[in-house]
This record gives C-alpha cells, structure tokens and sequence, in this order.
C-alpha cells in the first residue's frame, strides 16, 4: 500500500528511485515551430512522488512555522502570502519612503533559470542551518540526487498517436520541476538572501522575483547606496550559483527628484515595469496597466457577445467570472484607489453586463447588477480594501483612549500631506472602514465579509464618492 511506501521512505531516509524520472514535454508557446526557443518546457513527475513530497512539505512547514524560520521579506509558496501581498508591501514601502521626502531606487533583479541552478549539496547545507538533520536531512539528499529526465513528444497522424522518447539524461542540478517540494527548497535556498540585504536595501521577493528598494533624501546618497545593494546582490549570486542576468534587471527611480538619480550603467533605466502581473510607473498612477486591463477586457467581452446566443445565462455568469473578473480583482486593492481608473474599468464591466442581460447600451444596469448578483468594479475594490485593512491588526480608538464611544472600533487614521499615501491600500482601507455603519463592525472577519458584501450589492455602488454618501445616511438611520 501506498502508506507503507511513504512510512517506509521517511523512516530509512530514502526517496524511491523509480519516482526520480521526469517527462518533460515542449510545448510550444508562439512563432515557427522548428525554432527551438519558441517552446516551453512542461515538466511531469510522477502522480506519486507528488503524494508523499505532500506529507513531507506539511511536517517542514510545520517545523518552519514553529521555529519562526520563514523570512519576513518573501512572499512566494507561504500560507498567507501571495502575489498581492508582494506587491501590496511593494508599493506601501514606496510611498512611506516618499511620504518622508524620500527619492526612491527600485531594482527589479532577473534570475536567469533559477529553479534550475541550484547546486544540490549547498541545497543540503542551507537545509540544515535550518534545523533539518539526521534522517530528515537524508531525505531530502536523497530526493534531489540522481535524478533523471525524458523528453516525450506526442503526434497524432492517420488517426493514431505516435509517442517518441528521448535517452534519459541526468540531472545535476536544480530542484525538479513540476514538484510539490521544489518551489519551497528554492525558497529555502534563497532564505538568506534578504539577511545578506537588509542593511543596504529593503528586499521583497516572491520566489525568484525580487526586488530592491533604497531611499534617501539625497539622490547621490541614494545612487551610492543603490550601487552598493547592486554589488551585494551580485556576489550572493556568486557564492550562491545563481546567475543574475543584468542585461533583463531593470532600475525604476520615484520621488520629486526622480529624474536627477544616474541609473546604474549595467542596467536598463525604466519609468515602467511590470512586475508579478501588475504595470507600476515611476507615479504610482497605474494608467499603463489600467491600459492593458481594459484590452484585456474588452476581448473577453467580445467573447460573451460571441456565445451569448447558445449560453444559458448561469453560463455567461461563469464565463464573466472566469474571463472578466478574475482580471479585475487581480492588484484592485492598489491601483483601484483612483476613481478615474475605476471609472474606465466600470464602462467595461458594465457592457459586459449590458450583454449578458441584453440591455440596450442607453438602459440602466443598476437592477441587472442586483439580479445576476454581481459586485461592481468600486464595490469590489471597497470590499478588498476593507477586509485588507481589518486583518491588517491597525491600532483602533479603542487603544488610544478608556472613553466607551460608539467610535471605539474604528481605525485610528494617521496624519499625512501626500495624496499617494492617503491611497495606500491599509489607509484607505481604514478610512472607509470607518465609514461603515455600527453594525458592521461588531462581529468578526467573515460576518463583516459578508454583511458588507450584502450591502454593497444591495446599493450597487458606481463609484468611491457615491460609498461615502450612502454609507453616511445609512449611519445615520
């Protein structure tokens, strides 16, 4: 059975050899199919080898979380953590900086194949300055070491497919792609990096996508230090085997004296870049990605005009979900904080509504909102932004003073003179937190999720100043 097979292998300290072969299949991604660069290698393990690197990955996470051995700084395969959060703490210590007076040096590192360069004894090594020994500490030798892979191509001729395979060759380096454990080893790996850092910059990372903040009120201060954050990062790629590939690594300078920082001369000097899916310029302005969002939405609509006429209309629904709104929420609670963006996104969310309902472009779609029980784009980003805020654990009224008022539960909102601030996702949480009525804040996380979710659907909300104006004669009721 396969719990003897897994009890066994965590015992002896052995990963099962016939589980070590990988299928990597191209797939291809665009252009001339006999260039080889125009695919993409899909790596296949085996269903198996998935199961018990499961067992493993919940005892060395529950040994990580224990022992506080997670880094604060990286946001990528932790529970909690995610692309959002990455950027969200991103982008919060971009305006603080620049709150202060601040110019502010980005530096978006490009890891060429990291996944693939990781030497596996070092792999061991760093394990094990994490309290993994003994039997543990064997495993996970074993689990990367001799490894093997196949090249498999599949192709349907005359009616049957044919299958090819390449001659096994093996594998010297990297943690396995297509793994369960491998994107937490890299994680590992790379665990020190942010301690190597810290006293030069501000590191944030997702898995291998990192990034590196300087600020300084002084712009040649800043260009030094940011040189020096450069060189450091680059001689732990040295002693570490990772490759850093400064042709692709990319300066982003902000602040009022943005255009006066000298990029570093080995890299590319940006006013934009996208980084973990969102389009951030040197303003925080967001346009270039609202720009991209509205592209891609308008394409997904002309796909909803395109099959409404043999959809049912729980169908549709679907279809809006899948390829409209998971592109909305994707980043809202940060560049969702402007009304123009959330004006030009709710045009497009409200034809997309329009054509699942059959409404004419001059009808109103206030009730058809209501009726397929569909968030607006500002109810959305009101509704990520407030949860965002109330989990966040903010100092409320309640802990600056005994006084029992009925403002107790609020957030307390902090003094500031820039605008960019007052948009940041855990004080424009708070300040329309506040706005909410008594009710709402009495319960816990998921009864305000969903009493606010209720209520926003109820109103449905066309932009951030028509909130405040209901939320306020609702308060006052």
């Amino acid at each position: 059975p396969l719990t003897n097979i897994i009890n066994k292998s965590l015992a002896q300290g052995v990963f099962p050899s016939k589980l070590k072969i990988s299928k990597v299949y191209p797939l291809h991604k665009k252009g001339s199919k006999k260039e080889l660069q125009n695919y993409r290698p899909i790596s296949l393990v085996p269903a198996v080898s998935k199961i018990i690197e499961k067992v493993v990955l919940s005892r060395l996470l529950n040994h990580l979380q224990q022992n506080s051995l997670i880094p604060k700084n990286q946001h990528g395969f932790i529970a909690g953590k995610s692309t959002t959060t990455a950027l969200v703490d991103l982008v919060e210590c971009i305006v603080d900086n620049l709150e202060a007076g601040n110019t502010v040096a980005n530096v978006f590192l490009d890891l060429s194949k990291a996944f693939d360069c990781l030497e596996h004894g070092l792999t061991v090594r760093k394990l094990r300055s994490l309290g993994i020994t003994d039997i543990a500490l064997n495993w996970f030798g074993d689990y990367l070491q001799d490894r093997t892979q196949i090249v498999e191509l599949k192709q349907l001729k005359n009616g049957r497919t044919k299958t090819a395979r390449s001659s096994s060759l093996r594998i010297n380096r990297g943690v396995p792609q297509g793994s369960v454990l491998g994107p937490v080893l890299f994680v590992l790996y790379t665990e020190d990096l942010t301690r190597y850092l810290e006293a030069f910059c501000h590191p944030i990372m997702y898995a291998d996508d990192t990034v590196l903040i300087t600020n300084n009120r002084s712009v040649e201060a800043l260009e030094v230090s940011t040189y020096i954050a450069m060189n450091m990062a680059h001689e732990y790629c040295i002693n570490n085997d990772l490759v850093l590939n400064e042709d692709k690594t990319k300066q982003l300078s902000m602040g009022r004296h943005k255009d006066d920082v000298c990029g570093l001369p080995s890299l590319q000097t940006v006013t934009s870049n996208k980084h973990l899916g969102l389009i951030l310029d040197d303003r925080i302005s967001w346009r270039g990605h609202i720009d991209s969002l509205c592209q891609k939405l308008s394409s997904s609509i002309f796909a909803l005009k395109r099959v409404r006429a043999i959809c049912t209309n729980q169908a549709m629904k679907t279809a809006y979900f899948a390829l409209l709104e998971s592109h909305i929420r994707y980043g809202i609670l940060l560049w969702g904080a402007s009304s123009d963006n959330l004006k030009r996104v709710l045009l497009l969310q409200k034809r997309a509504v329009r054509c699942m309902t059959g409404l004419h472009y001059r009808e109103s779609c206030r009730n058809a909102f209501k009726e397929l029980g569909i968030l607006t784009v500002p109810s959305l980003y009101i509704m990520e932004v407030i949860m965002y805020a109330n989990n966040l654990g903010l100092p409320r009224n309640a802990n600056a003073h005994n006084h029992n008022t009925r403002f107790a539960s609020d957030f307390v909102l902090p003094a500031h003179r820039t605008s960019l601030f007052a948009k940041k996702p855990s004080y424009a949480g708070a300040r329309l937190y506040n706005l909410l009525p008594s009710e709402f804040k009495k319960g816990n996380q998921i009864s305000l999720k969903r009493g606010l979710r209720n209520w926003l659907l109820s109103e449905t909300i066309y932009s951030l100043d028509e909130f405040v104006e209901k939320a306020r004669i609702t308060h006052l009721r």
